[in-house]
Parts: C-alpha cells; structure tokens; sequence
C-alpha cells in the first residue's frame, strides 16, 4: 500500500464504516471526525491523498505542510475551501462530487420559503407551548409572487419547476441561459440589476468564486424592493453578512432562508475564535451570523440542505469512486485548476 495512505477529515462512525468496506483493502486508512485546521495539520502531514467536507481549511498554508499529497477528494460541490493555485502548481489531483441530488438541495430551498410564508416555525412553537391560537400569525401567498433564481443550473432548474407547480413568476439570471428550462417554466432571463429591482423572492444557486464573493452587499441589496425575501443555500460568501442584516433592519429584506453562512467553521467550532488565524474581519462575520441566527424574521438551518439519505449515499459512492480512479491513474471528476 505504499503511496496510498489516505486521511479523511469530517468523518462520523457510520460513513467510517462505508469507506472502509470499500477501500481498506487498498490503501492505508485514517479517520478523524474533526476538520483539518491549521492547528491538527500534524495529522494529516502523511498523506498521500486527503478527504474532507467543506468545513476543512485546504490552504496553501496548509497544504504547504502535506508533502506527499498526490490526491484531494472533497465530499461536496463547491471547492472553493481548497486552494486550486497551490494544488495546479504541485499537480496535486482534486475531485469533487459534482451533482450528488440537485432535487436535494432544491426541495430544502421550497421548504424554507414555505415555511416563511406561512409562518411554520413560530406556529409550531406556540402550539407546542400549548396556546392554540393562529392570530399574529399570518402569512402569504407564493401564487402569483415572483421568484428570482439567480444560477439555473441543476438546483436552480429543480427549483424553477417547483414554483412552476406553486404558480409562481420565474425569472432567472444566468451568464449561461438554460434555453430549454425557459420554454418548459415560462421563465424569463433578464440581467442581474433587473431581477434584483423585480423579485418578490430571491433564490441563490451558484458557486463561490472570487468574482462571486459578496455579490449580494449594501449597494445590490439597495436595488431590491422594500419587502423582498432572500434565500440562500448555495455558500455564505455570495452574501455579505453585516450588508443583510442592515438590510433586515430598514426593511428592504422582510424574511431570510439561510443554510449557509460565512465562515462556518468558526460557528463550528468557536473556541477557535481565540486562534491567532484569525482577524478583525472574521469576527466581525461571526457577530453577523449571530444576529441572523437569532432574528426572527430569519430560519436558518445548519448546513442542512445536502443531508438526505439518498444525498449521502451519493455522495460517499462518489467519493470512493474518485479515490479508485486517483489511485488507479484514470482520475474522475476532476476539478479545474485556477
């Protein structure tokens, strides 16, 4: 097994269990349940190939201090947690599980904004609490409302054909117009100040990329109607934290659907907010994702909109197949370099 030693972060028992019938008569294996940080980098120092959730810092500082890296196989989507510079120059592998259930993330997405529209969560509460009365708890239509899905690849065409069915307004921005979901939903592409002017309800559904970080702060968040309602379960770096919540405050945001925040792992773990890794400006994120965490006119879930059963399954088959076709030199999935 020489040159096949993997070290998997973000692990729990069961998925422990999943990689090591498949693989442990083929490579070395290591499991850690917590993510890699600057601070446990030791223990991946001997890998040959790494595997690891979102959550993991895969940065040049840390890379750096992995020196027979030959392989990096993420469990999710987005890879914008890897430094794709560092791993070009080293001709290090990355693979990713580009599609695992887009309807996954898609339903999660149709189920926060039902639930904002007709007040679900403060209802259960108060009937839980034993007070059987619906007064205060008024909610609103979808029928009729416009939704802006921002990014109408494989979640946002799911999501679009939900709403159809909801008898909803679809209008999208795409810098690539899917032709054929328009004429299927009645969709209507239009620029990206357009549709912040226009959409009742907006929907995120693209990936993090330097060009993409922030892409909702203060100065789109003025073009929005007052009273328009975001939701976001793509990455928390598309929204700038401290720009929505002033942004809740005057009232252009009414309600939020967040699954995703900026700089989670902080969240996570927030003993870490004491590391010497971190500044001003990762604090001051983490008071953001606080004061959204407890608004009420905000449900945010925890990273939640992957984790079906049949998401999982996906996703960890994936994976073992990305490691198989690493280790085998006919690598899968792989991730463009930077």
């Amino acid at each position: 097994m020489e040159g096949k030693n993997i070290v998997f972060f973000e692990v729990d028992a069961s998925e422990e269990e999943f990689f090591r019938t498949r693989l442990e008569s083929k490579a070395k294996l290591t499991f850690y349940p917590h993510r890699l940080t600057i601070d446990e980098v030791e223990d991946a120092v001997s890998a040959d190939y790494l595997v690891s959730f979102i959550y993991s810092d895969l940065s040049h500082d840390i890379l750096e201090k992995i020196p027979h890296l030959k392989g990096i196989a993420t469990m999710s989507v987005g890879v914008d947690h890897i430094d794709l510079k560092e791993t070009g120059h080293r001709e290090i592998l990355v693979s990713n599980v580009p599609a695992y259930g887009p309807n996954t993330v898609a339903e999660h997405t149709v189920a926060l904004l039902l639930a904002l529209s007709r007040n679900i969560v403060p209802s259960v509460e108060r009937t839980r609490a034993g007070e059987y009365e619906y007064a205060g708890l008024t909610g609103w239509d979808l029928a009729g409302k416009t939704l802006g899905i921002v990014g109408t690849g494989k979640i946002g065409t799911v999501v679009a054909r939900i709403a159809q069915g909801l008898g909803m307004r679809i209008i999208g921005y795409d810098p690539h117009p899917n032709t054929a979901l328009a004429e299927k939903t009645g969709l209507e592409y239009m620029s990206f100040p357009q549709l912040l002017h226009t959409a009742d309800v907006i929907t995120l559904h693209i990936p993090l990329f330097d060009e993409t970080k922030h892409m909702l702060g203060q100065k789109e968040f003025e073009q929005m109607r007052k009273g328009t309602v975001l939701l976001n379960t793509a990455r928390g770096g598309l929204v700038d934290p401290q720009a929505l919540v002033e942004a809740l405050n005057n009232g252009t945001i009414s309600q939020a659907g967040i699954d995703v925040l900026e700089d989670e792992g902080l969240l996570k773990e927030e003993k870490q907010f004491f590391s010497k890794y971190f500044d001003r400006t990762h604090y001051q994120t983490a008071l953001a994702d606080h004061a959204l965490m407890r608004d009420p006119r905000v449900l945010v879930t925890p990273h939640n909109a992957f984790n079906s059963r049949e998401a999982i399954k996906n996703i960890l088959q994936t994976t073992v197949e990305n490691l198989d076709g690493m280790m085998h030199n006919d690598p899968i999935n792989l991730v463009e370099k930077h």
